[in-house]
């Protein structure tokens, strides 16, 4: 795109070259450098992130990103050191995407308990897993990119923050007698974790064990809330 100038420089219909005003257009901002970069950065993370869905990361090439962003390779290393680099970015933005999704404070309603909050949680971080083309590719096409994951200074600082806003509802839970008190707020918040790790593992994965059966899902919530003892035994 080339920006306008003031007005456009014209010949006259005399035999000497003179400079004339043709027409006055009106002026246009001149696109920053920096935007533009930016657009092209999103466009090989988005042809990226299709490449990934498509063929998974182990099996996606450099060439095959720039070659569907429809940039040359040296662009894609111009702004990024390579594939690995690329797929740490499309992790950042898919994590951010994701917690603001399964937000436990987008669950809570005016009047509802914490344990309903709870509830939808699990439910959106599921659907969001089951939906997004990244995540279902790394489970289908690269289980050893997934194992891996726990290494990643992204996956943990994402972890890390999700967990000390599950403990902060679930002692909201306890202040306001929707959830026992007599257990640790952190040891209750990593059990839940761990069961939506594994919905969601089973979900994608379901090698021996179909976790995407929503009847599946509320029974694992109902034992998660309520135990499997029989209401009123001790």
């Amino acid at each position: 795109m080339s920006p306008s100038g003031v007005g456009r420089i014209g010949r006259s219909t005399s035999n000497s070259y003179s400079p004339r005003i043709v027409s006055q257009a009106a002026p246009q901002a001149l696109v920053p450098r920096e935007s533009r970069a930016e657009r092209t950065r999103q466009r090989i993370l988005d042809a990226a992130a299709q490449c990934f869905a498509a063929s998974g990361f182990s099996r996606t090439t450099v060439e095959e990103i720039a070659a569907r962003a429809g940039v040359s390779k040296a662009l894609v290393y111009h702004h990024f050191r390579g594939k690995e680099a690329i797929f740490e970015e499309l992790l950042e933005r898919t994590l951010t995407e994701w917690e603001r999704i399964s937000r436990i404070d987008e669950h809570l309603t005016a009047g509802g308990s914490v344990v309903d909050a709870l509830g939808g949680m699990v439910r959106a971080s599921l659907a969001y897993a089951r939906s997004n083309p990244l995540v279902r590719s790394l489970y289908q096409f690269d289980p050893l990119v997934v194992s891996f994951l726990d290494s990643s200074a992204t996956v943990r600082r994402h972890y890390d923050e999700g967990r000390v806003r599950l403990v902060e509802a679930i002692e909201r839970g306890v202040a306001a007698s929707d959830l026992r008190g007599d257990l640790d707020p952190g040891r209750v918040a990593d059990v839940a974790r761990m069961l939506i790790m594994a919905m969601i593992d089973h979900s994608l994965n379901p090698a021996w064990l179909d976790a995407a059966d929503d009847r599946f899902v509320e029974t694992c919530l109902e034992v998660l809330f309520h135990g499997v003892a029989a209401r009123g035994k001790p």
